[in-house]
């Protein structure tokens, strides 16, 4: 890379006057706050059910299930749902802070129609397009909550084919406090309405001022600075003339910050997406939506990555203030590639350490949907983590049974290879130390991902994939059945697995799949951070339908890490899990839950370390709940100092 070209060579060709006569452009509202940092709890329920899948459920009509049981103050935000052509199945319920009738209930096709006629709500943007034939069903209206929600489903056929669901959620908030949505059957079709709601007064448009700076020349292997400006401010639009899909690299400095806060390609960057958070105009200019503000300086940066010399034009539009406030963050973006995948290993989108919240992702290459989803990790390095995970990938953007389109302002999705978005302005994901996202997909696949999120700090912090300094390298066993009875009793859960000493003896075992199963002896998986995700680890032989057959009556896993501990103390270790679990240290038992948690449940734990080696041995299972069928757990230790170390730490 050549050396920077001088900052004096810019030129700010026009300085327009604040302008106060433009029309707001649609989406508008939707994306002025999304720099304020949220402090709620986000959570996620995610669920695939059919008669098939889980024994002994889906009985008949009247069958009763709950998919949300949750105590405190705050919202539900998103629900997606989508079934077979035979459905829906269910007549869904909703009961409020104690309710013993449901203050809400409809088929969830009524409750999603019925929400287009809602004239005023804290939704911060109308409902998304609907298609029936797509079977992409999508409700937005926040759903209140000040002591409790629990939402059922209350089946109206015979039999259930396949029915998917994901209820995005929010705690420790009570913005709408006072607030209710509740239901009725007017002529024949339900009605939604809002109790207790005011909506705010409008708030005045935007007043911005344009600088365009002069066109640039970059050089094969150049990186050139293209814009600056001034702060406090807030860059409210950025347009960019320049050829977007060419070898081309943005990056933005603010501040005076030692890293970029967004380094990305142009064309993974802007995609080809025409939505709230970016348009494409064309081959040759592209513009960005989402508020970037900053305290003192705005650097704007172009690097040809390409073999032929580019020129680019740059267009700021600046909303000038007085102060950078202390609950705002700084936009962020990072782009990642997987040279190839292995099927079960998930590729990285995000491990950054900080406070912010995720705003949401841009994803290429992917492939068949079914390789995987999303598996977020809030605050891993914490005592209170989160884990929010979905289910198929074309879920994630909204849409269903690989669905395109748009669906804004939250998605589009164009095709799998080039490029879906999913920005979650209805509910980010807050996070105070950390936040790590993960995406899983078949092998043999290179995906792309673009991270979006705030962060209260203008430096990069993000920790690539593989970085010594977070991973770990686990032997692993499984997957293999839990007996149906084990499952109802709490007890044998671990019969069907080897024992560690078969496997180091070099003795091989079936595992896999329903109808994938391969000899296995010891198998090997790598955590990023804290977590170790072993959904997966049957692919290590099984190949195709790696997703369908991972639920039903549940399975059982083993994970084994060695590592050498510099002296004998009692270490403090922080656990957090789904399913049932046990620990053992150097042949003895430390930790048993034999029972599932109601989400991602965290414990502390003493873990009695010996000078020089030890063997930490981990027998879980998985099987149906409300995070669909993840297998895994999220341990870290406490140092002296209280700092999260890695076990492979401990001989220093």
């Amino acid at each position: 890379m050549k050396n920077l070209a001088p900052v004096l060579s810019i030129v700010i060709l026009a300085l327009a006057a604040p302008d106060q006569g433009r029309a707001a452009r649609p989406f508008e509202e939707v994306v002025r706050d999304v720099h304020v940092l949220r402090n709620y709890r986000a959570g996620k329920n995610s669920y695939v059910e059919s008669t098939k899948r889980h024994a002994g459920w889906w009985t008949g009509r009247g069958f009763r299930a709950t998919l949300l049981d949750i105590k405190g103050t705050g919202s539900v935000r998103h629900i997606w749902s989508t079934w077979m052509k035979d459905g829906p199945y269910f007549e869904w319920q909703f009961f409020v802070d104690g309710e013993t009738e449901p203050s809400i209930r409809g088929r969830f096709d009524e409750l999603v129609a019925a929400a287009d006629h809602v004239k005023s709500s804290p939704a911060i943007a109308s409902p998304v397009p609907r298609d029936p034939a797509k079977r992409d069903h999508n409700l937005y209206l926040p759903i209140p909550f000040e002591k409790s929600i629990r939402i059922d489903v209350v089946q109206l056929t015979d039999s259930v084919d396949i029915f998917f669901t994901q209820i995005d959620y929010r705690t420790e908030d009570d913005s709408l406090k006072g607030v209710r949505l509740r239901s009725r059957q007017r002529e024949g079709r339900v009605e939604l309405y809002y109790e207790g709601w005011q909506p705010p007064a409008p708030r005045p448009p935007i007043r911005t001022e344009t600088i365009r700076f002069d066109r640039r020349r970059i050089a094969p292997g150049e990186r050139v600075l293209i814009g600056t400006a001034t702060g406090p401010a807030i860059v409210r639009r950025l347009d960019l003339n320049a050829p977007i899909s060419h070898p081309l690299r943005m990056l933005v400095r603010y501040d005076g910050a030692s890293g970029y806060a967004i380094n990305a390609p142009t064309a993974r960057y802007f995609g080809e997406f025409q939505g709230a958070s970016f348009e494409r105009i064309d081959e040759n200019r592209a513009v960005n939506y989402l508020p970037m503000p900053f305290r003192e300086k705005f650097e704007f940066y172009l690097e040809n990555e390409g073999s032929t010399p580019v020129e680019a034009v740059l267009s700021l539009d600046i909303e000038r203030v007085t102060e950078f406030r202390p609950d705002w963050g700084y936009l962020h973006a990072w782009y990642n590639r997987t040279a190839s995948t292995n099927g079960h290993s998930p590729h990285q989108v995000l491990y950054t350490r900080g406070r912010g919240h995720w705003l949401g992702m841009s994803l290429f290459k992917t492939g068949h949907d079914h390789g995987g989803g999303d598996f977020a990790i809030v605050d891993g390095e914490s005592e209170r983590p989160a884990f929010l995970h979905g289910i198929n990938g074309e879920d994630y953007f909204t849409f269903a049974f690989f669905g395109a389109g748009q669906h804004q302002p939250y998605a589009q999705a164009i095709t799998n290879d080039r490029g879906r978005y999913r920005h979650h302005f209805e509910n980010p994901y807050p996070f105070q130390h950390s936040f790590h996202m993960e995406w899983a997909t078949f092998a043999n696949l290179q995906p792309e991902s673009v991270a979006f999120w705030y962060q209260d700090s203008p430096e990069d912090l993000t920790v690539p994939a593989g970085d010594p300094s977070i991973t770990e390298l686990w032997e692993t066993f499984g997957f293999v059945p839990v007996p149906l009875e084990a499952t109802k009793q709490k007890r044998g859960l671990y019969v069907n697995l080897p024992s560690v000493a078969d496997l180091d003896a070099g003795k091989t075992f079936e595992a896999g799949n329903i109808k994938e199963r391969f000899p296995a002896g010891w198998l090997w998986e790598t955590s990023n951070g804290p977590g170790l995700n072993l959904t997966y680890i049957s692919r290590h032989g099984a190949e195709t339908n790696g997703e369908m057959y991972l639920g039903g009556n549940g399975h059982a896993y083993l994970a084994r890490k060695r590592f050498i501990a510099k002296k004998a103390e009692q270490l403090e270790a922080v656990l957090s899990h789904d399913d049932p679990i046990e620990i053992e240290l150097n042949g003895k038992i430390v930790y048993q839950e034999p029972s599932q948690c109601a989400g991602f449940c965290t414990h502390k734990i003493t873990l009695p370390v010996r000078a020089g080696e030890n063997e930490l041995v981990v027998r879980l299972t998985n099987y149906f709940n409300q995070t669909f069928v993840w297998a895994g757990f999220n341990l870290w230790i406490r140092n002296s100092a209280g700092q999260p170390v890695r076990l492979s730490d401990l001989h220093r």
